[in-house]
């Protein structure tokens, strides 16, 4: 199974700058799940299981409080996201909140689903899909993805695209800027003993920053 594309820096901003270009509602909030994605460095399910509860919004930066059922890890975590002007996080999530606030929502599923007049679909899955409820499903945050993807005109390198891919891409961009295997754990949250942070992105990053082949001259006369 091959692994999903990374979605670095250079295609998230893009990505949100599409999305929020004709500021509809699903925009905003397309654009607002694509850098906080991005930043939180998260598995999946942690991304479309939070709450708007789950936030403290400061100046320049976001807190995010996870209980133990929203992660894999055993404990209770603080983490504080850091914001800076490109991907503009901050301003895209109070942005989408401001969204929710005005049709009454303070509470509840960070992320969830809108109807076509931009209004949200509260207990709209319930009918559908008991479990969720007014979360978004991961299938729908593909789906946007995909579509926000294509509209910008961006390529993959026939890699999927899927939101494991701002994982994917939080964690090369560190591993392209020089970041620690374990600096990448603690940022993505990977266990201890995990070979994954040093393995599938530290190596390859060095591979390509060091490559062995660059020592050979590229202006040798042509073969006779």
């Amino acid at each position: 199974m091959k692994r999903a594309f990374p979605l670095t820096l250079p295609y998230v901003l893009p990505l949100a700058e599409t999305a929020e270009r004709d500021g509809r509602a699903i925009g905003v909030r397309d654009s607002a799940l694509f850098v906080f994605f991005y930043r939180f460095l998260a598995r999946s399910n942690e991304d479309v299981n939070l709450d708007i509860e789950d936030l403290a919004i400061g100046v320049d930066r976001i807190t995010v409080s996870l209980d133990k059922d929203k992660t894999d890890q055993n404990e209770d975590q603080t983490l504080v996201l850091m914001d800076r002007p490109g991907p503009a996080l901050v301003p895209r999530i109070r942005r989408w909140l401001a969204h929710l606030a005005v049709h009454g929502i303070t509470e509840g599923s960070l992320f969830r689903h809108l109807l076509k007049n931009g209004q949200p679909a509260i207990g709209f899955r319930a009918t559908v899909d008991t479990e969720r409820g007014d979360y978004l499903r991961p299938k729908v945050v593909r789906e946007r993805l995909k579509h926000w993807f294509a509209k910008a005109e961006l390529a993959t390198d026939g890699c999927p695209v899927s939101s494991q891919g701002f994982r994917a891409g939080a964690a090369t961009d560190l591993a392209e800027h020089n970041a620690t295997a374990k600096q990448i754990a603690v940022a993505g949250r990977w266990k201890e003993d995990s070979t994954i942070p040093e393995r599938v992105y530290l190596r390859p990053a060095k591979a390509a920053q060091h490559d062995v082949f660059s020592v050979i001259p590229t202006n040798t006369p042509d073969p006779a």
